[in-house]
């Protein structure tokens, strides 16, 4: 279709395919001078997608479109003035010839924000294609911001076979960088001697100690040594990372906060965008120099020299890892704690991928479960703070 497409249109070659879809559709009713009904296809048609809703009667073009639609005043099949991205689908009804047609028009709906909200309240949530999440994210977005401001709004999470529009009900601010070893080091010097704190959870379990877990720690001099000052605080568990927030005055982001502060309004894969780049992120691949795509490739060329070799480097090192809100680093590196929980309180959400997972494991809807108690070489945190009200007036 792509090929047919592109000769039949006069494209240059190699065209991204919703560049190809977007042409017919504008050239097709250029070709009748109905232009004008393309923005009313977008809201019909699009939002139609994203209810499940692929088939339509005459009288459903009629009603969305009006007889502008039509030509010759007839409401008939073959009097749609844009029949080349039809296909007959009954006797007085049809669908678009390709669904990535309606998959587009999808994307172009939930690129506004409006939509987005709308779209949330789809009864048994919205249908959202990994067609429709490329789309979008290829489409024209809105200007980056380096704020770390995370505003509310209707963001689109999850995995390829489970997308999902969801809300975040207040605007919050990131932390640019992960916690590091110098913060950290901070809120050590003002713990109790027994290693607790004043800011600690109620819920924390009794014999529970802020002091990272020296043990684990790949380097023993790693907060006391100046060197490691920049790099990520890691083998502190989720208690430790509680306390750490609410001590600077802050909290622990929930999963779902994390994820839409790390992938935009556009559905990206990664904060930068949808194309892999082991240059921008530390995982597996950047280690072993090349794409590391099976288990037993991965069991192969990592699991041997270079998991040796590898570790965390200072959270500011990828200025490119950036998300669209200006937050740095949230994939590769470290896994980092949120605090949302699943069933079982003792567990917590991370999420973004750490050194020593694969690029495809360190896509912004990655996440995993570890244990509260747990300490990690591959697991840090980030803390938020909720904007004031006065504040969000301005975001």
């Amino acid at each position: 279709m792509e090929k047919r497409l592109t000769a039949s249109l006069a494209l240059p070659p190699g065209q991204p395919l919703a560049d190809i879809l977007g042409a017919h559709i504008a050239q097709t009713l250029a070709a009748h001078g109905r232009t004008g009904i393309e923005e009313r296809m977008t809201a019909s048609f699009g939002h139609a997608f994203l209810t499940d809703q692929t088939v339509f009667s005459l009288l459903d073009l009629h009603r969305a479109l009006g007889m502008s639609a039509f030509t010759g005043g007839r409401l008939a099949f073959d009097a749609c003035v844009f029949l080349p991205l039809l296909r007959q689908a009954g006797s007085d009804q049809v669908a678009f010839v390709h669904t990535a047609y309606q998959a587009l028009l999808a994307a172009r709906y939930l690129a506004e924000a409006e939509h987005r909200d709308t779209a949330a309240d789809v009864p048994g949530g919205a249908f959202i294609t990994e067609q429709v999440r490329a789309f979008l994210a290829g489409l024209p977005g809105s200007p980056a911001i380096d704020d770390c401001v995370l505003p509310a709004g209707t963001y689109l999470v999850g995995p390829a076979e489970r997308l999902l529009l969801r809300r975040v009900p207040r605007s919050v601010r990131f932390d640019r960088d992960a916690v590091t070893v110098a913060r950290y080091r901070r809120f050590l010097e003002a713990l109790n001697s027994d290693g607790t704190s004043p800011w600690d959870h109620p819920d924390q379990p009794a014999n529970v100690t802020h002091h990272p877990w020296t043990d684990r720690l790949r380097e023993a001099g790693y907060y006391t040594d100046a060197r490691f000052d920049a790099y990520p605080a890691v083998c502190v568990n989720w208690w430790s990372a509680y306390a750490f927030a609410a001590f600077e005055g802050k909290r622990l982001p929930t999963s779902l906060e994390w994820e839409a502060a790390a992938r935009g309004t556009d559905g990206r894969l990664f904060p930068w965008g949808d194309a892999p780049d082991a240059a921008l992120v530390n995982c597996a691949d950047s280690w072993v120099g090349h794409s590391v795509v099976t288990y037993q490739a991965w069991y192969e060329d990592f699991a041997g020299d270079a998991v040796r070799r590898a570790w965390v480097t200072p959270a500011t090192e990828r200025p490119g890892n950036r998300s669209p809100f200006g937050v740095v680093d949230m994939v590769g590196n470290c896994w980092e704690w949120t605090s949302t929980s699943l069933g079982d309180p003792g567990e917590a959400v991370i999420c973004g991928g750490s050194y020593d997972n694969p690029m495809r494991a360190v896509q912004v809807s990655s996440k995993g479960i570890y244990r509260k108690r747990g300490g990690s070489n591959a697991v840090g945190f980030r803390c938020v703070e909720d904007v004031t009200a006065t504040e969000e007036t301005t975001v």
